[in-house]
C-alpha cells in the first residue's frame, strides 16, 4: 500500500541535524495502512467526510492538518510516541511531530523544519505569559543544517469555547510572538485547563507558511 512504502521512505529522513535526534518522525508503521481507511477519500475533504462516530471508532488517534496557504486539509493518524513527543503520518506519507503540541518537525510538505528546539515553549504557554527562545533547523544548501534562533514573547489573548466535531472545548487563546534573523511570525494555540492543545496555527518556515492544527 502507498502509505506502508511512503512511511518506510520517511524513516530514512529522521536523523538530519542534532535537534532532530531522539525525534523519530516514523519509528512504527505497523497498522497506519489501516488508520484512516473508509475515513477519507483523495476526491473529498475530510472535513466533509469525517464525522463524531467515525472519528471515535479509528484505530488511532486522529488531527486535522490544513496548511494555511492552501484549501486542502488532510487526517493524520497517531504512529509513535516518545515520551511527550508524538509522531503523526497522513495517507499520503506526510509527516509531523509534536512536543506537547508544538511542531517540532515536518516531513513531505516541502522545505521542511527537520527539527526544533522548542523546551521553553510549553511551560510559557502554560503559564500563559513569558519571553522564550525557540531554535529551527532546515537543510541549506548541499544539505547542510541551518539553524534559524527566535526570541519570542507568550501572552493570552481570551477565553473561547471551540467545537471540533461535536465536541466542545473550554479553552484560552495564547499567542506567541518571534522574531529572528531570518525574520518572524505568529503561532496561536488553544489550550484547556489540563494542558492540551486542541487546536493550533504554527509556523513551519518561510515556504510552507503557517498550519491548521486540530485534535480529533
Amino acid at each position: 500500500m502507498k502509505t506502508l512504502y511512503l512511511l518506510i521512505a520517511l524513516m530514512g529522513l529522521t536523523a538530519c541535524g542534532p535537534l532532530a535526534q531522539n525525534q523519530p518522525l516514523v519509528s512504527a508503521a505497523q497498522g497506519i495502512a489501516s488508520a484512516g481507511s473508509g475515513l477519507w477519500t483523495e476526491e473529498n475533504d475530510p472535513r466533509e467526510a469525517l464525522t463524531r462516530a467515525r472519528i471515535d471508532a479509528a484505530p488511532n488517534d486522529l488531527l486535522l492538518f490544513a496548511p494555511v496557504s492552501e484549501e486542502d486539509a488532510s487526517v493524520f493518524a497517531r504512529v509513535s510516541a516518545n515520551g511527550d513527543r508524538i509522531t503523526w503520518a497522513s495517507d499520503d506519507g506526510d509527516g509531523l511531530t509534536l512536543r506537547n503540541g508544538v511542531v517540532i518537525a515536518t516531513r513531505g510538505l516541502g522545505n521542511d523544519l527537520m527539527g526544533a528546539d522548542v523546551a521553553q515553549v510549553y511551560p510559557a504557554i502554560i503559564a500563559r505569559r513569558g519571553s522564550v527562545r525557540r531554535i529551527h533547523e532546515y537543510l541549506g544548501g548541499e544539505d547542510q543544517i541551518v539553524r534559524s534562533v527566535f526570541q519570542c514573547e507568550v501572552v493570552t489573548l481570551r477565553a473561547e469555547v471551540i467545537e471540533i466535531f461535536q465536541r466542545r472545548h473550554a479553552t484560552r487563546v495564547v499567542r506567541e510572538a518571534c522574531t529572528g534573523s531570518s525574520g518572524s511570525f505568529t503561532n496561536l494555540y488553544w489550550i484547556d485547563a489540563a494542558g492540551a492543545i486542541w487546536q493550533s496555527r504554527q509556523w513551519v518556515s518561510a515556504r510552507v507558511g503557517s498550519v491548521d492544527i486540530q485534535k480529533l
